[in-house]
């Protein structure tokens, strides 16, 4: 029997090539093989800490509020890192804002979230009118931390002030 174009299993170059079923059913088996050696599912389960204590806080800003805001955390006895590391503990990312209002009094708020870095979950949040905090860098990020050192870690389903 000689191998000729055109048959089945041959392409057209001559070169004998595996019949399309056959490398389907391989690749089914390997998949199923990894699939047998993978961990149960409740194992790959990311359960968030129940409270701000349990989370490294990275805070990446390096204007005067954000390092204000790391220095006050560090004060509270929160970790605090400035990048990012893989494979450690829980993190919640510092993420802040400010927002202008439209209409009058033209309010600008500041907005600081807490997010956990695996899930992008907000655990903990902190909205005031920037003139409230008071004026200078330090001393709104004083209140900012005073803030979220205070306020309970939101659950699944809280919505930040």
């Amino acid at each position: 029997m000689s191998w000729r174009p055109g048959r089945r299993g041959v392409g057209a170059s001559g070169v004998a090539r595996p019949h399309r079923a056959g490398a389907l059913g391989l690749v089914l088996w390997a998949s199923g093989l990894v699939g047998a050696c993978a961990p149960p599912g409740p194992a790959l389960r990311y359960d968030a800490p129940s409270a701000l204590g349990g989370y490294e806080i990275l805070v990446t800003r390096t204007d005067s509020l954000g390092q204000g805001i790391a220095a006050g955390l560090r004060d509270k006895g929160f970790t605090v890192r400035d990048r990012v590391r893989g494979g450690g503990r829980p993190t919640a990312y510092v993420l802040s804002f400010q927002f202008e209002e439209r209409e009058a009094p033209r309010l600008v708020w500041l907005h600081v979230r807490l997010a956990d870095t695996r899930s992008g979950a907000i655990v903990a949040a902190v909205s005031a009118p920037l003139d409230s905090l008071g004026s200078g860098a330090a001393a709104q990020a004083r209140a900012v931390v005073e803030a979220l050192a205070r306020a309970p870690a939101l659950r699944p389903g809280d919505t930040p002030p």
